[in-house]
């Protein structure tokens, strides 16, 4: 049973190992690490568990057959070794098994299969060379370095075999390498010179594109005397311009962990198990821990707050933050209560992120808190954050609180102020803002002129007149905005003249303030829509009239000014070129003021812009029945309309409308006009 226990141990130690170096983090086995054997005449579970093991390499999951290899190592068996290095030599081996196995002895620092491992450099797969390559330069020994530069050395070697022992001779980082490697800077293979140069480089961090064997033998003469401490206090400068790209690599190598165990995470089906989520929060990598609470907060669930009240007390700050986000999210509570206790956070971040957080509850112990918050803290963000929260919150009870931050000696902290007590639409908050309306800060102006405006207040108008000669263009925009909002007759009267204002956007917001204003009467209404339609502002004097007509129309005491209106709104249409709309409107006017020619000709003018010559037509030998008078009108439109087709070259329509009119008239309505109809039949 001992015996058992030991193999399933050491095979589990060096299953854990061989996770690491999957997952990419640099993880080394100190030289002193030693992995017990397992003892003789172990029993058939151990046995069996070997031999599963051993089958396990040859599996398709890298994770499993890279696991199996180390854990066979592992147990230093002479069994498991042998069988190791028979399938490493087995050509008819599948390829990714014979690598998991290369790189186990490597990742080992296992030499026993150094003399294999080298003879694999001439393989013809450039994979397995690549690792054979790589986990001879970890095989650190005195004998497998000895036994690397001898066959590098050795004259019969090809090429490509000295090439990648010269690279493992370099992954040494061994002083002992160095004059091996010096002695290849004088072959003739220039691969060979580069691979051994940049080896050298690698041990003994000489950062030089110098492959002069001469230059390397002095330099090593001048320098391998020298006791290792004594050189590496040489290099101790070098190695410090390269920390922080090292310190960067390994920030990326956690990052990459951490990643792949959020992918872990999220590629298995039970992923929102708040149980697993829950482990996810004692990860060794915030990011895992952002991860899960990321995840935690999408699920609707009254235990969610309580799981993230250890994760409150998170040393890294940036969890603390996506904790206290989450919780914003959430309305219970003990969400509440738990944004409270971080707005006592040592991170300033952290105590901005719960105010803001808080301002999202409307419960009345978030107020008391974030009040009291509000006079113990200095740091301007924190302090900006919770004024805006008690501004979201709206609760009257801190406007007396915020207004004495109106006064604050950083601008900043004055202009949240004012934003924020818009909010509260409470009237104690007007004379102050209106002092606010002379601040030196323009932001601090045009937020006090926004509150204003939303807390709409008659009183305030004649200072926000005041405030349309502003030097700023951004502070008058407000103004306008507040005039709008509040909407009286003097706050309408200085929107029209700033209708003029030299800032295009100025006048513009003054125009949307006008056509917002909800409450007009219908002459105030025609002032503005007149004034658009002067500045030729057509579609929204076209929307206000529509407006005028629709709230208006029914009333018979305005019977007249509406009619006006409509005749407004119909010229409107035609500057707009919607013809139909104009046509609708002619027809009905017509009909109100029939002896007015211009409303006639401007009723022609829409159907023979929309080509309805025979309906204009109708309309003149309606207006001639009605009133003999209208004769001369009539048939001089008829004439035109013969004309328009004529040049449009529908020669037999014409010819149908002269004799259609002959049938009413033989004269053709006099000799003058007749001649003209007849030169359209020649």
């Amino acid at each position: 049973m001992r015996t058992k226990i030991k193999f399933i141990v050491t095979g589990f130690f060096a299953y854990c190992i061989s996770l690491h170096s999957i997952t990419g983090c640099k993880t080394t086995v100190p030289e002193e690490t030693t992995i017990k054997a397992i003892e003789p005449g172990f029993d058939i579970m151990a046995q069996e568990k070997l031999d599963e093991w051993i089958e396990q390499v040859r599996s398709n999951d890298p994770t499993i057959r890279s696991a199996a290899a180390v854990s066979l190592l592992g147990l230093n068996f002479r069994e498991a070794q042998e069988s190791l290095i028979k399938m490493l030599g087995d050509r008819n081996e599948r390829e990714d098994v014979r690598i998991s196995i290369i790189k186990a002895f490597g990742f080992m620092r296992d030499d026993r299969a150094i003399y294999d491992l080298i003879n694999l450099l001439d393989t013809e797969s450039e994979p397995i060379r690549t690792a054979a390559t790589d986990s001879l330069g970890r095989l650190r020994t005195n004998d497998a370095l000895q036994i690397m530069i001898k066959s590098m050395r050795n004259h019969k070697q090809t090429s490509a075999v000295k090439i990648s022992l010269a690279k493992a001779l370099g992954n040494t980082n061994d002083r002992n390498a160095v004059e091996a490697l010096i002695k290849m800077l004088a072959d003739n293979d220039q691969e060979l010179r580069e691979a051994a140069k940049n080896s050298l480089e690698k041990i003994t961090k000489q950062a030089t594109n110098n492959n002069d064997s001469s230059w390397w033998k002095e330099w090593w003469k001048r320098n391998k005397a020298k006791s290792r401490e004594q050189w590496l206090e040489e290099i101790v400068l070098k190695q410090e311009e390269n920390s922080k790209q090292l310190e960067s690599k390994i920030e990326q190598l956690k990052l990459e962990v951490a990643q792949k165990s959020i992918r872990l995470i999220e590629t298995r089906a039970e992923k929102m198990d708040q149980k697993q989520l829950a482990d996810a929060l004692k990860s060794d990598y915030p990011e895992v821990r952002i991860f899960a609470v990321k995840e935690l907060a999408k699920i609707k669930d009254p235990s969610i707050p309580e799981m993230l009240m250890s994760a409150i007390s998170d040393t890294q700050e940036e969890v603390r933050i996506e904790v206290v986000q989450a919780l914003g999210t959430l309305g219970s509570e003990k969400a509440v209560q738990i944004l409270i206790s971080a707005l006592s956070d040592e991170s300033l971040a952290v105590r901005e992120k719960a105010a803001k957080a808080l301002g999202q509850r409307e419960k009345q112990d978030a107020v008391d808190a974030l009040l009291s918050a509000l006079h113990v803290n200095s740091n301007v963000s924190v302090v900006y954050a919770i004024i805006e929260a008690l501004g979201q919150i709206g609760n009257p009870k801190s406007v007396d609180h915020v207004i004495t931050f109106l006064s604050h000696e950083k601008p900043n902290i004055r202009e949240c102020t004012a934003a924020a007590l818009g909010n509260f639409r409470d009237s104690r908050a007007v004379e102050p803002l209106i002092t606010a309306l002379s601040d030196d800060q323009e932001r601090v102006r045009w937020y006090a002129a926004d509150s204003l405006g939303k807390i709409g207040n008659p009183t305030c108008v004649d200072s926000l007149i005041t405030l349309l000669a502003d030097t700023s263009a951004r502070v008058r925009e407000s103004a306008v905005t507040a005039l709008g909002q509040i909407g009286n007759q003097q706050a309408i009267e200085s929107l029209l003249k700033t209708l003029k204002d030299n800032d295009s956007r100025v006048a513009e917001r003054a125009a949307e303030s006008l056509i917002n204003i909800k409450e007009m009467s219908f002459d105030t209404m025609d002032i503005i829509a007149t004034a658009f339609y002067t500045n030729e502002d057509y579609k929204r004097a076209k929307h206000l009239f529509e407006k005028q007509l629709e709230r208006y129309s029914n009333q018979p005491q305005l019977q007249e000014k509406v009619l006006q209106s409509k005749i407004k709104l119909a010229k409107i249409f035609m500057t707009l070129k919607d013809w139909q709309e104009a046509l609708y409107l002619y027809e009905e006017i017509v009909e109100r003021v029939p002896g007015d020619d211009a409303i006639k000709r401007e009723l022609i003018r829409c159907l023979k812009e929309m080509q309805q010559f025979d309906q204009a037509l109708e309309w003149y030998s309606v207006w001639i029945t009605d009133n003999p008078q209208n004769k001369q009108f009539c048939w001089q439109g008829r004439l035109d309309i013969a004309r328009t087709m004529y040049e449009q070259e529908r020669f037999d329509k014409v010819k149908e409308v002269i004799e259609s009119l002959k049938m009413d008239d033989p004269a053709l309505g006099g000799e003058e006009i007749r001649a003209q109809f007849e030169s359209f039949g020649k």
